[in-house]
């Protein structure tokens, strides 16, 4: 926030007063690793809100930048639309009569089996029956990994081990719930980098094959500008 000290005691803030401080603060936040369009977008966003505005001391000051950062962060943030599983869950079963599918893709190693478990659990919670499918036939372990989560939630699991067609895994799992009369599977994929063509391909396939009511992509907030790559490449 020092970037703005010298506007304190101003009598009215112009574009032009401002200028200076909003192109310091998009440099910090484009070093910070934040992508350009969206720093730009923030900045734009608080001079707009500061234009006219009479501040007082640097505190002031202060307070105002924060308080235009965080509604330009929260405008930026909100969803266009609203994705409420639990209505679209109980909406499929009772006018469809079949399970609603989500799988769960992203790169290796960012928790996309215990994001999976999460959501099992809540959907426990609000009282629908929940099948996992374990369709990372790819990574050593995985199987056994969701089998932990499937035991602790009591969530019933459908495996055929490695080295399977994962979207075969998949269609079998949901026929299977399908006759058991449950209301969701949870489908989990293998680990994957964007750039790894036959498993991106493998992804495809399972997507095309099953028509999975909601595919969710976990990612990891630590990547920065990379999460954009990744999910422009899983989509």
């Amino acid at each position: 926030m020092s970037f703005f000290k010298g506007l304190a005691g101003m009598q009215e803030l112009t574009k032009k007063d401002l200028a200076p401080a909003i192109q310091k603060l998009q440099d910090q936040l484009v070093s910070k690793n934040v992508a350009v369009n969206i720093a730009e977008q923030l900045c734009n966003s608080v001079g707009a809100s500061l234009e006219g505005i009479k501040p007082g001391s640097f505190s002031s000051v202060s307070r105002l930048v924060r308080s235009a950062m965080t509604d330009a962060l929260t405008r930026l943030l909100t969803p266009k639309q609203s994705i409420d599983i639990l209505s679209q869950a109980k909406s499929v079963k009772k006018n469809e009569k079949r399970p609603f599918v989500i799988v769960f893709c992203g790169v290796n190693g960012v928790g996309k089996s215990t994001s999976l478990a999460k959501v099992c659990f809540y959907l426990q919670q609000q009282g629908l029956v929940v099948h996992l499918a374990a369709c990372d036939t790819f990574r050593s372990g995985a199987v056994e990994q969701l089998r932990t989560h499937a035991r602790c939630l009591q969530a019933e699991l459908h495996e055929q081990g490695y080295n399977k067609d994962a979207a075969s895994v998949a269609k079998y799992a949901i026929t299977k719930a399908a006759k058991s009369n449950a209301d969701v599977v949870l489908i989990d994929t293998a680990g994957r980098m964007q750039d790894n063509e036959p498993l991106m391909r493998s992804l495809a396939k399972l997507i095309s094959v099953n028509s999975p009511d909601r595919i969710f992509f976990v990612g990891e907030a630590l990547v920065g500008n990379d999460a954009v790559d990744q999910l422009t490449k899983f989509d």
